[in-house]
């Protein structure tokens, strides 16, 4: 299933995993440490909260929710399946995304070096 995903500025990205995906904002930044990823159980930054530890280290790491904030320097990688398999979304460095309604994330990778 592919499904198409608008950042800031309008443009249209074409991607796998149905989520909504947004430019740094205050309420990303100031809700997850810099330095972290942040994901929460529901929309919006709503439900349940779970922090990376500062300056995650590359790898797959299993994790659930359906916000995700990328305070890091690095992208993120998240999946719709366990163990970083199945569909999947880059998120830059300082910029968060939700899944749509029936969508969650399941497991993210740190990429680089």
């Amino acid at each position: 299933m592919r499904t198409k995903l608008f950042a800031l500025g309008g443009a249209a990205l074409l991607a796998t995993l149905p989520l909504t995906v947004s430019a740094g904002s205050a309420s990303a930044s100031s809700v997850c440490r810099a330095g972290s990823v942040c994901t929460w159980t529901g929309n919006n930054f709503g439900g349940t909260k779970a922090t990376s530890r500062v300056n995650p280290s590359p790898g797959c790491n299993p994790w659930s929710g359906k916000t995700v904030s990328n305070q890091t320097k690095r992208t993120i990688r998240v999946y719709s399946d366990v163990s970083c398999y199945g569909q999947y979304v880059d998120i830059k460095p300082k910029n968060w995304a939700q899944t749509k309604p029936t969508s969650k994330i399941k497991s993210i990778a740190v990429m680089g070096p």
